[in-house]
């Protein structure tokens, strides 16, 4: 007879024990997903708030980057009428007028009835105050809510900070050059000098004839007295800080739009062009519209013991006068009113020499050349031949031409240079790229 083996009977706690672990795991499972759910919302919902406040900074750069180029386009075209008004005065003005250009003005025509406009409105206009006044709100709220955190270490947050401080640096420099004109205003009119109202209403009456010859006196008076002079001086580091503002400004909203944390190749290229005064990478703009910046200074030499260059400032550009001897040459230098090859600064990441000139006539032959340090002063240097027309020409030169000259350590940065010949070329620009 066959035995019938029998098993233990299942213990029914051990069958809870089973199910209840079963059931554990599920709702672990269910809650992990859940908390992974809830997470990933959560942070969608982080990501959409950073980029409402992002978006509300790229509104408010939007609005601010017109307001700032507007200004700089503004002051640029008025800076250049500004530094021509006591110039107007100058004989050596009406000098270059006469010998180049072929304008004789007598010295009554200095006070005409045009040249009293040109000089009464340019002053009223520089009078005038002009504030950026930027909207700070999307960058304000964006600090106080607490998602800044999620920017934290990217390139993005690096450039927000350094484009609002120097929006801080710039509104604090504005304001105070603008307080400089008030004070200016104030103290002309408190002034009460003989023949203001004459001054600024020049087309009203002939105040030439009514004040008896007395005019050109009380308007040279006028155009020397000390109260104008803070608004004859050319504010150059403002113009450099709203360049800076408007190249940052222009990254920081490209990278908002992009919804870029970290550079690109683009926007490194970009802020690549921002000027650091304090930096190693000098100023790349040594003549603008004419007029020479503070980082540098011009000379000139010549075989008639430096004389017969005359250089003027005509309002919209320079004006290089060459009378004819064996060799003459004008040229621009890094420093300020000293003369030193030893001050020197590294060009060679700069690729471009660039030159906006004319002939007064057309036809000018003229050699451009760059000096280093250690080049001796007996004309032995590369130079580069150039002819002009008596139309306005960009010359683009690349740096590699003037080998051997090094561009680590360049002094001379512009040279103009004329071989047995006289006359005269106008200089709009001179700029490195």
């Amino acid at each position: 007879m066959n035995k019938i083996k029998t098993g233990k009977p299942a213990s029914p706690v051990g069958k809870y024990l089973k199910y209840a672990f079963g059931e554990i795991i599920l709702v672990v499972i269910g809650i992990l997903i859940a908390i992974q759910i809830n997470n990933a919302n959560q942070s969608r919902k982080d990501r959409e708030a950073l980029d409402g406040y992002l978006n509300s900074i790229a509104q408010n750069l939007e609005s601010d980057l017109k307001k700032a180029e507007k200004i700089n386009e503004t002051r640029l075209e008025l800076f250049p009428k500004i530094s021509t008004v006591p110039r107007r005065m100058a004989p050596d003005y009406y000098q270059t007028l006469s010998e180049v250009y072929g304008q004789t003005i007598s010295a009554d025509q200095r006070y005409s009835l045009e040249n009293l406009d040109f000089m009464s409105q340019t002053i009223n206009a520089a009078w005038k105050k002009i504030y950026l006044t930027p909207n700070l709100s999307g960058f304000e709220s964006l600090k106080s809510s607490g998602y800044l955190g999620q920017l934290q270490g990217t390139d993005l947050e690096k450039l927000l900070f350094d484009y609002y401080n120097l929006l801080e640096e710039l509104t604090t420099l504005e304001n105070n050059y603008n307080a400089s004109l008030q004070s200016s205003y104030d103290d002309f009119i408190s002034a009460d000098l003989a023949g203001t109202f004459a001054f600024f209403s020049p087309g009203t009456r002939e105040w030439n004839r009514e004040l008896g010859g007395r005019l050109p006196a009380m308007v040279d008076e006028i155009i020397e007295h000390p109260t104008l002079f803070a608004i004859f001086y050319w504010p150059y580091e403002l113009l450099e800080k709203y360049e800076n503002l408007l190249i940052k400004g222009r990254a920081l909203h490209e990278m908002i739009l992009s919804k870029e944390k970290d550079y690109t190749e683009e926007i490194k290229e970009q802020l690549a062009q921002v000027f650091d005064e304090y930096g190693d990478l000098p100023y790349p703009l040594v003549l603008r519209g004419g007029y020479t910046s503070r980082y540098y200074d011009y000379a000139v030499a010549s075989a008639f013991n430096n004389k017969g260059v005359n250089l003027q400032f005509m309002g919209t550009h320079t004006t290089v006068q060459f009378r004819e001897q064996p060799w003459a040459v004008a040229y621009w230098y890094l420093g300020n009113g000293l003369v030193d090859p030893n001050r020197v600064k590294d060009f060679s990441k700069f690729k471009t020499l660039r030159l906006k000139l004319r002939g007064v006539k057309g036809g000018e032959k003229i050699a451009i050349s760059l000096k280093d340090k250690s080049n001796p002063l007996d004309g032995s240097e590369t130079k580069i031949p150039l002819t002009l027309t008596n139309e306005w020409q960009t010359f683009d030169i690349p740096l590699s031409s003037f080998s051997p000259t090094r561009m680590e350590e360049l002094f001379n940065v512009a040279s103009f240079i004329v071989e047995n010949q006289g006359f005269a070329i106008e200089v709009e620009t001179i700029e490195f790229l």
